[in-house]
């Protein structure tokens, strides 16, 4: 039995950026790939996103949810109202993810108590994710990149989604932030792949494309393959060639 291909999605948020938003979905469409993905709708016209996402038959894998604070109690009731209109605007788009990130960490309050407080949260959203039949992906960040971030291992944040006990509560493990907070990236893709909703994928250093740096992504790549990973993996990097000819050589190393 030939394994699965994987299903990439395309950051437009980062490739093919300088063109309007709405085109670069035609590029997505126009080099084969059936997915894309973005950060917020801030600034993007979403009647004409969705007019085009069916016009070109895209997927939408994943947006970002919420930027409100998952640690701190005070932010909790604009994460929930976050959450909500982020979940009619996935359904509208029939997105399955919805990231969402830690926010800083708290001075002074306890890392138990912190942790607490975003399983709180995320346990209060879950009910929002299900009834939108929709996953909420937490997203650990690297320290160099976001200073001050409360959650940077993927470990802990697998912790996290085990104690908030929803199916619409997973990890987006993006490899470039794991690499640089805590490596080892076989190990924990293998152990823990039941835990992840959605992967994002770009290499260190610099956070370009796939096969520029000191991940093996052809390993990482076959690996997925071969565990039979069925979500999305993201291409959230920076080029540092063209983008048209970065996203071929990206794909050529999953073949």
């Amino acid at each position: 039995m030939a394994t699965p291909l994987l299903r990439f999605s395309v950051c437009v948020e980062t490739l093919f950026n300088e063109k309007p938003f709405e085109q670069r979905l035609e590029y997505v469409h126009d080099l084969g790939f059936s997915a894309f993905e973005f950060w917020s709708r801030q600034g993007k016209d979403m009647n004409i996103t969705l007019a085009l996402k069916l016009a070109l038959r895209l997927e939408v894998s994943a947006f970002v949810g919420s930027t409100s604070s998952l640690v701190d109690p005070a932010q909790r009731q604009q994460f929930l109202t976050d959450i909500n209109r982020a979940a009619a605007l996935a359904f509208d788009l029939s997105c399955a993810n919805l990231i969402v990130s830690s926010g800083p960490a708290m001075p002074g309050v306890p890392r138990d108590e912190q942790i607490a407080h975003m399983v709180e949260a995320l346990q209060a959203a879950a009910e929002t994710a299900a009834d939108a039949d929709l996953t909420l992906v937490l997203e650990p960040l690297n320290q160099r990149d976001h200073p001050g971030t409360f959650l940077s291992s993927s470990d802990e944040g697998f912790a996290v989604v085990r104690a908030v006990g929803s199916p619409n509560v997973r990890l987006c493990f993006n490899t470039y932030h794991q690499q640089i907070s805590e490596g080892d990236l076989t190990h924990r893709l293998t152990e823990n792949l039941d835990l992840i909703g959605h992967i994002k994928v770009a290499d260190v250093p610099g956070r370009h494309e796939p096969g520029s740096g000191e991940i093996n992504y052809e390993h990482i790549f076959g690996l997925l393959q071969e565990l039979g990973y069925k979500g999305f993996v993201g291409l959230d990097y920076v080029p540092r060639m063209d983008a048209t000819a970065s996203l071929r050589a990206v794909r050529a190393l999953s073949q």
